[in-house]
């Protein structure tokens, strides 16, 4: 994914297993325009942090404010352009619990993140602050309003299976008087 104009972000990991792989060895590394590796992005713990669990190995960048991001099972993880940790949302905190049911896609053009429910086909939309520091606060308002939204469809397009069908409002038999 690109970070900057002559910089992208380039998951790395070692061979996966079918008995499992978390704590195997995994770098997101920093590599300019001619090829070379100038860095990597930080702060993450082989075993504590492990991409492995749930195969979550995509970075997604915005390079016009030069960030990164990762999801995975453990937590949502945000660097700058020289690879530094500037925030990290543990799952294992309630707020942000529900993140493990989101797979990170993207970043829009306009740098917010593009989160999709793994099972119910919705897309999330999180706004990226200005300030790093305030991403916490950013995605909890995000899942909040996830939830009611996702409720008020259900209500509205009443899913099957959790795919959304555009279907005419259900009436009862007897019309929409009704006996």
């Amino acid at each position: 994914m690109p970070l900057a104009e002559d910089l992208v972000v380039v998951p790395l990991f070692a061979r996966t297993f079918r008995g499992g792989s978390r704590g195997q060895p995994f770098v997101f590394a920093l590599v300019n325009d001619q090829g070379e590796m100038t860095g990597r992005l930080h702060g993450m713990h082989e075993w504590r942090d492990s991409p492995f669990t749930g195969f979550c190995f995509t970075v997604a960048a915005d390079p016009h404010r030069h960030r990164a991001f990762h999801l995975n099972r453990y937590g949502l993880f945000a660097w700058n352009v020289g690879g530094q940790l500037r925030a990290r949302l543990d799952t294992e905190a309630k707020a942000f619990k529900p993140l493990t049911h989101f797979t990170l896609t993207a970043c829009s053009p306009d740098g917010h993140l593009l989160l999709v429910h793994n099972k119910q086909h919705l897309v999330l939309r999180v706004p990226a602050p200005d300030d790093l520091g305030d991403l916490a606060s950013v995605v909890e308002t995000a899942l909040r309003t996830y939830a009611k939204q996702r409720t008020a469809l259900k209500k509205k397009w009443a899913p099957v299976n959790w795919h959304w069908v555009n279907s005419p409002p259900r009436t009862s038999r007897n019309g929409p008087g009704g006996r």
